[in-house]
């Protein structure tokens, strides 16, 4: 099937196809196409405007904070053509069809199971104490929640260690002399692009933690805490879960962030639209309400094929949050729409070492595992 003829099925699919309830044909030929597309490469050029930025609070996505000023001018970026064909620009799927495409695919996933178990890949980059070179750090974190009333959950973490970020910052570090243990004083400047370590960074790997979980531990979705009863009162329909949601963030005081309240809101439920995706133990129902919220929110744009911090295969969706006033960080979420997984959540600033070169600061979460299981862990030993 040609470019042209591809374009011209889309348009017969309907956003009701994809909003409602069932997994309707036309649902599932868009699912296709954009599987489809996810194997082959499109070359094309596109102009692209920051859209509007969505202020609010920084998620602790990973154990660093990360803030950075955002400049507003237009960039371009270039995608591989599919062999043979041309692609028009309106043949790449917009934010809302992959994001509906994405509720499509999760209700196909198990609704429950003994335990809700989450593996994740978190990674930060920060520069060495004397702004020489660009480290970057990672941890595992795996959880088991269990489902039956007493029965323990687990929560495993293991340190992954660090290392120069690229190979410029490889080769200044061997230029330092290949330090192992970085040290960091208390009162160093970061720019706010990340917090100052309290011990040691060491380069090696560190031993697995075990953590044994009181039952009713769940997490926290919208800045308040969740039992296991909460959650079966979180609705599985888009409007009913975007007035829960709003319900909870307007509990929230928020006077003393110094940001516009209600755009603070408004990123706010974002954020916790993803996290019921990646985290909260709720139905596949509930998950696919929150990627159809998701869908509907502003400032989210598609920019297009990417992998993920491992390597994975998805795409790519951006947007802003303004951490401070005036100060946006650029959060990308990697969707893989066949699976209804979101794969990873990265954050991209820059900053300058000592010798004046500009460098990337990334942080990233990485989702390995999300969702029902019927397995059992064994209880992991230290």
């Amino acid at each position: 099937m040609n470019s042209d003829q591809l374009f011209k099925d889309r348009a017969r699919v309907r956003d009701e196809d994809l909003t409602g309830r069932a997994s309707t044909a036309g649902a599932d030929a868009l699912l296709a196409e954009i599987v489809s597309m996810e194997r082959v490469p499109a070359r094309r050029r596109l102009r692209l405007s920051p859209g509007r930025a969505l202020l609010g609070l920084a998620a602790a996505a990973a154990a660093v904070a990360v803030i950075v000023p955002m400049t507003s001018s237009d960039r371009t970026i270039s995608v591989e053509p599919r062999p043979g064909t041309s692609v028009s620009a309106t043949a790449e799927p917009t934010a809302r069809q992959i994001l509906l495409a994405a509720a499509v695919a999760v209700e196909k996933a198990p609704s429950s199971g003994d335990y809700w178990r989450t593996a994740t890949v978190n990674r930060w980059m920060l520069t060495d104490p004397t702004r020489s070179y660009v480290l970057e750090a990672g941890r595992s974190i795996e959880t088991w929640l269990a489902r039956k009333p007493g029965a323990p959950g687990w929560h495993v973490r293991q340190e992954l260690g660090v290392k120069p970020a690229t190979p410029q910052d490889e080769a200044a570090w061997r230029a330092a002399g290949s330090p192992t243990v970085w040290r960091y004083p208390e009162d160093m400047k970061t720019e706010n692009l990340f917090a100052v370590p309290s011990r040691p960074l060491e380069a090696q790997a560190g031993e697995r933690t075990v953590e044994r979980l009181d039952w009713d531990t769940v997490g926290d979705l919208a800045g308040e805490s969740l039992t296991w009863q909460q959650t079966r009162a979180i609705p599985d329909e888009p409007e009913a879960l975007r007035h829960y949601l709003e319900e909870r963030i307007g509990r929230l005081d928020l006077t003393g962030s110094g940001l516009d309240e209600e755009e603070a809101r408004a990123h706010i439920l974002l954020r916790g639209c993803v996290d019921i995706i990646s985290t909260v133990p709720v139905s596949s129902g509930t998950r696919a309400a929150a990627y159809r919220l998701l869908a509907s929110l502003p400032g989210i744009r598609a920019e297009g094929e990417t992998t993920d911090p491992l390597g994975r295969r998805g795409q790519s969706l951006r947007y802003q949050e303004e951490i401070e006033p005036g100060l946006f960080s650029e959060v990308t979420l990697v969707v893989e729409p066949a699976g209804g997984r979101l794969l990873a959540e990265v954050r991209t600033n820059t900053t300058r070492l000592a010798d004046g070169r500009q460098a990337e600061l990334r942080v990233s979460r990485s989702f390995e595992e999300v969702g029902w299981t019927g397995e059992r862990p064994e209880p992991p030993r230290n």
